[in-house]
């Protein structure tokens, strides 16, 4: 893959339910910047149910895809709602999958800044993508992602707050990083 050195490359990541998409999408209306969908969204949407095991692998191909297609249009800065670093936590904590190949290829496509979306939003059950899944598991994942991210040696900046507050505090992470 050429991820093009000179374009800077964000990702919001965390748990289930903590306005990575609506946080993507924003910031990519105001820097003019691509970005690309979360994969397992975009799964369950088309194949209308649960992902099971061993959609993994289609999920974490179409993930790459996804981001190739928005680095492609990018000049400065290009943004991705989830990566494959988040494919190897769903895969891990929901199926008990270490998810080795798709952490290696997580590792050679790693961002500049991973922009982790804490759990301070109100839990919304979404039909299909987490209904049987409780607010409670995002501390789990919240604590899984921190410690992944970490052991890789990502830059990562924790992005809390409601509403505008959370867009502001995400712009600034984002500034601090990427002052251009």
């Amino acid at each position: 893959m050429n991820t093009r050195s000179a374009l800077y490359r964000v990702v919001f990541t965390g748990s289930e339910c903590t306005g990575k998409s609506a946080l993507a999408r924003a910031l990519s209306a105001e820097r003019l910047a691509p970005y690309s969908d979360e994969a397992a969204r975009l799964f369950v949407t088309e194949n209308g149910r649960e992902i099971v095991e061993p959609d993994l692998a289609v999920i974490a191909a179409h993930q790459r895809t996804l981001e190739d297609a928005a680095i492609a249009k990018a000049t400065a800065l290009v943004l991705h709602d989830t990566d494959l670093f988040s494919t190897v936590i769903y895969a891990r904590h929901y199926f008990g999958n270490d998810a080795s190949e798709v952490l290696d290829s997580a590792r050679e496509r790693r961002a500049h800044l991973y922009l982790l979306c804490d759990t301070d939003l109100p839990w919304q059950n979404e039909p299909l993508q987490r209904s049987k899944h409780s607010s409670q598991e995002r501390a789990v994942l919240t604590t899984a992602f921190k410690t992944l991210l970490k052991e890789e040696g990502c830059c990562v900046e924790v992005v809390r707050g409601i509403g505008a507050s959370r867009l502001a505090n995400a712009r600034a992470a984002l500034k601090r990083h990427y002052p251009n």
